[in-house]
């Protein structure tokens, strides 16, 4: 299994390859201090696969292609920086039933630090509550009245998956120019290493 480091360095060159604006505006990597700041302002505590991710770039810089479509990590959301995560987090943190599972009645404490974002409130956080079973999955959050669930066991398998992706073309520009992924083949690719997820989240 390939590093964060190396599905992301992937990632970031089969995007340069196929012509798509994101690398263009991806921050440089984030400092140790900001990093401190961050999560003394958030009261949680990085675990190394997060340290690792904002080492490569601190997200990426918004502008006025951000509603363009042209923006993407994987299609429809966007890799936060440490300040656009703060906001998106003190924002939505507050609001418990968006991260109430109805069906298992799971709901992570509220250590959780979300790193991809779509615009409108759907988002993949990762669980920093250290005392949990969870610690370090990824947790997906939705307005569309889906269950919130965790989709992957860490960011490590997430980004394997994400560049695993882009290798067999299951991401890939439209004719438009933004990305696309093939829902069914992005889910076969993703329950290798979730057994459980028979679908692809929007």
């Amino acid at each position: 299994m390939k590093t964060i480091s190396e599905s992301f360095r992937f990632i970031i060159n089969k995007q340069i390859e196929i012509g798509y604006y994101m690398p263009k505006i991806l921050r440089e990597p984030a400092n140790s201090i900001d990093i401190e700041k961050t999560e003394n302002e958030l009261e949680v505590k990085f675990n190394e696969e997060l340290l690792e991710l904002y080492s490569l770039a601190d997200g990426i810089n918004l502008d006025i292609k951000a509603i363009t479509g042209l923006i993407d990590l994987i299609p429809n959301y966007y890799f936060l920086s440490l300040n656009n995560a703060k906001q998106f987090y003190k924002s939505h943190i507050e609001f418990q039933d968006l991260f109430l599972n109805q069906t298992t009645n799971i709901k992570p404490d509220v250590k959780l630090f979300p790193f991809l974002e779509d615009g409108s409130g759907n988002c993949y956080w990762v669980d920093l509550n250290i005392e949990s079973d969870n610690y370090k999955r990824i947790y997906w959050t939705n307005t569309y009245g889906e269950e919130p669930d965790y989709l992957f066991e860490s960011l490590t398998i997430m980004f394997q998956v994400i560049s695993e992706c882009y290798e067999k073309g299951i991401i890939k520009l439209n004719s438009e120019g933004y990305l696309e992924k093939d829902y069914d083949m992005f889910a076969s690719i993703a329950s290798i290493y979730n057994p459980k997820i028979k679908y692809w989240v929007r």
